[in-house]
């Protein structure tokens, strides 16, 4: 299963914030966010809802660790279970929360 996914950042080389949407095969659009503010050791992800109802994820990601446009699509996959993700224009995720 293949999903979509959209950042709304510039993708930088290593980023210390990323926020964006994602979409599951017939479903509608959900928000994640990923921040490098929490000492963890490896990524931890928890699902999310917002004041608008829109769920999601919500990443805290290690400080030492590179966070990149890679390192968001592969926590994403093990987060929501898809085998990769297609890269599209998707809605902004600061309107859907």
């Amino acid at each position: 299963m293949r999903g979509e996914i959209s950042y709304d950042l510039v993708m930088e080389a290593d980023m210390a914030f990323v926020e964006g949407c994602y979409r599951l095969p017939g479903q509608d659009w959900r928000v994640f966010v990923f921040s490098r503010f929490r000492p963890v050791g490896e990524p931890v992800w928890r699902t999310s809802t917002w004041e608008s109802g829109v769920t999601g994820v919500v990443v805290d990601y290690p400080r030492d660790g590179l966070l990149d446009r890679q390192a968001v699509a592969a926590v994403m996959a093990r987060a929501t279970g898809v085998t990769g993700w297609v890269e599209v224009r998707g809605p902004d995720s600061m309107r859907l929360r």
